[in-house]
């Protein structure tokens, strides 16, 4: 488990001053791990930080300060990251279903690259870029007849509503390239995600940059981009191991030398999320309740699913723990096995199923581990109008809130009453 305090600012003191439940974020943890996969990769390879993990603009603006570039997926995300500081030539903009709002505010401020995932939206992007007279400098995204064997949750080589197929595009590349108003200037092809192979990695990596190759010497088309994707992962469950940064390094930087050789105009674009944040944060809630019930015991915390869904593993049939702490308890050598509830009414609120723990009482502090990804931007904070937490940065040995809780005037405020509807009689 971690320490029991974030660059010298303890749970504790972060309870009495914020109260729980919150996100916590260590400024040191987030930029080593940013650092460690930059350096570990040629120095001409970008790394684009996926925004979609975590988009609180304090953390978005720390990455960008050590040199990391953004990745969005919504009219939202691309206005964090310009808040956050990145120039529109360091982002690219995703996402299986753009709306013509969001395409047109991406060509306004000129995006380094719209990712094309659909013929439809391709021509879509061509009458937009037309209305306004811009040419649309785009990259098309691949769903590859390859699937990585790696990665426990794949994300192409198989049908999805991601990209257009392999087979397809070699059909239709022609028709697409004589659009007068999109510069095709790159592929984009990202297969897989959680992947703690290197091995893995490389083989995708491989496979991405061979197509890139056929592609171009197949229509003698000069790209200028080419985006490999990522899947980093982190490992969250006992059995896991670390990925191998010495064997990552070892595959990808002659694989990606060779590559830049031969085409030494185009920029390499390679994604991160989870592994850059996910270590880098803790949900920490406070146990208002203990009880027994049916023969096992349960800590009912003022968290809960709503708070953090993917501790709970999205799509996943059986409930693994990510490494869960009780913050307050002395290392005793009396444990239980617990349940772990939230505030729901819902017998799925459960951040934590039969772990064990320290002998626990009213009062302590909980905190799941390896929460900086995908904690409150894939969780339902509506559900019975809870809201999300508020989140708190430790940098420089301060804490800093950088999210607010939401309160109910915060989610009252976006509802219309139209009482005159119903007072009429």
């Amino acid at each position: 488990m971690v320490s029991r305090n974030i660059q010298g600012v303890t749970f504790n003191q972060l309870d009495q001053e914020y109260g729980t439940p919150f996100y916590v974020y260590d400024s040191n943890v987030l930029t080593a791990n940013y650092q460690r996969l930059k350096t570990n990769l040629p120095d001409f390879v970008d790394v684009f930080y996926a925004l979609k993990v975590n988009p609180n603009v304090s953390l978005c603006s720390l990455l960008r300060s050590e040199g990391a570039n953004a990745e969005v997926c919504s009219l939202t995300e691309l206005e964090i990251a310009l808040k956050a500081g990145f120039k529109p030539q360091n982002i690219i903009f995703l996402g299986p279903s753009k709306s013509d709002e969001e395409l047109a505010r991406a060509l306004e401020v000129e995006v380094f690259a719209l990712v094309i995932e659909s013929v439809e939206e391709f021509y879509r992007v061509n009458d937009i870029a037309a209305n306004i007279g811009k040419v649309a400098n785009v990259a098309i995204r691949i769903n590859p007849s390859f699937s990585t064997r790696s990665a426990p949750l794949k994300m192409g080589g198989r049908p999805t509503h991601f990209g257009i197929e392999e087979p397809r595009l070699f059909e239709i590349f022609p028709a697409l390239a004589r659009a007068e108003h999109i510069n095709i200037m790159g592929i984009h092809v990202y297969n897989g995600s959680r992947i703690l192979a290197a091995q893995g990695i490389y083989e995708n990596t491989e496979y991405i940059l061979s197509l890139y190759q056929r592609i171009s010497d197949q229509f003698n088309h000069h790209f200028s981009m080419v985006d490999v994707g990522g899947g980093m992962g982190v490992p969250y469950f006992g059995a896991e191991k670390e990925l191998d940064m010495v064997e990552f390094s070892q595959l990808m930087r002659p694989l990606f030398s060779s590559f830049k050789q031969r085409y030494p105009h185009t920029r390499i674009l390679m994604e991160s999320g989870r592994y850059i944040a996910a270590t880098a944060g803790s949900f920490v809630c406070k146990i208002n309740s203990i009880k027994q019930c049916y023969g096992e015991e349960f800590l009912v915390t003022d968290g809960g699913t709503h708070c953090h869904l993917s501790a709970v593993g999205i799509g996943a049939v059986v409930q693994r723990n990510f490494p869960t702490e009780n913050l307050s308890s002395e290392q005793s050598l009396i444990t239980k096995i617990y349940n772990v509830a939230g505030v729901l009414c819902n017998p799925e609120d459960l951040l934590a199923r039969k772990v064990e723990l320290p002998d626990s009482k009213v009062g302590d502090l909980i905190a799941v581990h390896k929460s900086g990804a995908y904690g409150p931007s894939a969780s339902p904070g509506l559900f019975h109008s809870q809201g999300h937490p508020k989140e708190i940065l430790i940098h420089q040995g301060l804490s800093h809130l950088i999210r607010k809780k939401d309160r109910p005037e915060d989610i009252i405020s976006r509802q219309i009453l139209v009482s005159t509807l119903f007072d009429q009689k």
